[in-house]
């Protein structure tokens, strides 16, 4: 009895074995075809290069890793805009040449001192965010800059700007006569005394952001500032209270008389 018991086990692990092994180089079961579709079937790298949409299914866990849909090149291939380097810190010798040509160049665009300058390029079929995508910064583009914006986002640009004229009429003469004279720019500020911080020759009024002509990268030549690092321009700089409209003192009530003494 115990040794057909014997015979009969090394059997039956014989054949476990046999079976392990035979298991093995038949590789993982695969479908009988019942749920299978054609074109699961013949899902293949040629399939899928035909057909870019189709994808090979992938666990839960390789998904937030896998690169789909028709931006999946953007993610493989991530690059960063290079920006150019500036030094705050960098001491401008600015001459009164450079300075002269900025002002003519910056008259040239404008209909007298103070207007709105014109849009020196054509803008048919784009939107506001577009002008801000260029003049929110000030990019620069195949040897181009944009100028910065020197106010506060506004929802419709041709309002105060003027475009250009459409293609068909760019050739045609739109000048308009007129005897109107705006008031001669501005050279610079006066100063309390010498050393003293100049006040601003002009109005802040849609010029809040004094960087837009004195400052940065994208500022005018000639009219840089030699201190950008400083973000308080009227800290030191007092604006004009006459061309600002600001109230004078005999205007403003419960305020005490002033009394300025010279020495």
């Amino acid at each position: 009895m115990n040794r057909l018991t014997t015979i009969f086990l090394s059997v039956v692990i014989a054949v476990a074995v046999v079976g392990f092994f035979v298991g093995l180089g038949q590789g993982v079961p695969q479908p009988d075809g019942m749920l299978d579709t054609a074109m699961v079937a013949q899902l293949d790298h040629e399939t899928i290069q035909k057909n870019p949409k189709l994808i090979p299914a992938v666990s839960y866990s390789q998904i937030a890793d896998t690169p789909m849909g028709p931006t999946k090149a953007w993610q493989s291939m991530s690059q960063t805009l290079s920006k150019p380097q500036y030094d705050l810190y960098t001491k401008f010798e600015q001459s009164e040449a450079e300075k002269e040509a900025s002002s003519k160049l910056r008259a040239s665009r404008r209909a007298f001192n103070g207007a709105p300058p014109v849009i020196a390029h054509p803008v048919e079929n784009t939107t506001d965010a577009a002008c801000y995508a260029c003049h929110g910064n000030g990019v620069k583009m195949a040897g181009l800059k944009a100028s910065v914006m020197s106010h506060e986002f506004l929802g419709n640009c041709v309002q105060c700007h003027a475009p250009m004229a459409p293609t068909p009429f760019r050739s045609l003469d739109a000048t308009v006569q007129t005897s109107f004279v705006g008031l001669p720019a501005p050279k610079q500020g006066k100063r309390a005394y010498q050393g003293a911080p100049p006040t601003i020759p002009h109005s802040q009024w849609m010029r809040q952001n004094c960087s837009a002509c004195h400052g940065g990268p994208n500022g005018w030549a000639g009219m840089q500032s030699t201190h950008p690092w400083r973000t308080n321009c009227t800290q030191c700089h007092a604006p004009s209270a006459s061309l600002d409209q600001m109230p004078d003192a005999d205007s403003v009530p419960m305020l005490p008389p002033l009394e300025v003494v010279a020495k």
